[in-house]
C-alpha cells in the first residue's frame, strides 16, 4: 500500500510540473513568434486552458496527498490533546462533505460536457474532468486522514 500511496505521490507532483512546462513553453513561443510576427497561433488558447485546468486541479491534489496547502494550525496546535483531535476530525469530516460535493458535482459537469473547442475540437469534458479526479484523490487522502485520527494516530 505505501508503494502505491508513492507512485500516487510521484504521479501527482509530475502531472502538475509537466503542465506547468508546457504552459512555460507555448507562452514561449508565442511570444516569440508574436513578438517577431511570425506567425499566431490560433489554438493556443485552447491548450492553455487545458493545461492549467489539469495543473491547478492536480497541483491541489498533490498538496493535499502531503498536507502542504494553506491551513491555520494555531487553534488545533493551542487545545489540549483531546480537543484538538476532536477539532481535527471534524475539520475532516467538513472536508470530506466538500470534497464529495466537488467530485459529484465534478463529474456531472464533465459528462454532460458536449462542447468541443473550436479549432482543435477537443471535447472540453477533458479540461472539466480534471475537478471529479482530482476530488476523487483528496477524498481518498481525507478518508485515510478520518481512520488515522480515529485510530488516535496524526495525520
Amino acid at each position: 500500500m505505501r508503494r502505491l500511496d508513492h507512485l500516487a505521490g510521484q504521479l501527482l507532483r509530475a502531472l502538475p510540473i509537466a503542465c506547468f512546462a508546457g504552459l512555460f513553453g507555448l507562452l514561449f513561443v508565442n511570444v516569440v513568434a508574436r513578438t517577431l510576427q511570425l506567425a499566431g497561433f490560433a489554438w493556443f488558447d485552447e491548450i492553455v486552458q487545458g493545461l492549467f485546468a489539469w495543473m491547478v486541479f492536480m497541483g491541489a491534489a498533490a498538496l493535499w496527498r502531503e498536507h502542504e496547502h494553506f491551513r491555520v494550525d494555531w487553534l488545533p496546535d493551542s487545545l489540549p490533546p483531546r480537543a484538538s483531535r476532536l477539532l481535527r476530525i471534524v475539520v475532516v469530516l467538513l472536508s470530506l462533505c466538500f470534497l464529495v460535493a466537488m467530485t459529484w458535482y465534478g463529474l456531472s459537469l464533465a459528462r454532460k460536457a458536449r462542447a468541443v473547442t473550436p479549432i482543435l475540437s477537443l471535447p472540453t469534458a477533458l479540461f472539466y474532468a480534471a475537478i471529479p479526479v482530482s476530488g476523487a484523490v483528496m477524498t481518498a487522502y481525507s478518508l485515510a486522514d478520518l481512520v488515522r485520527l480515529l485510530r488516535r494516530k496524526e495525520p
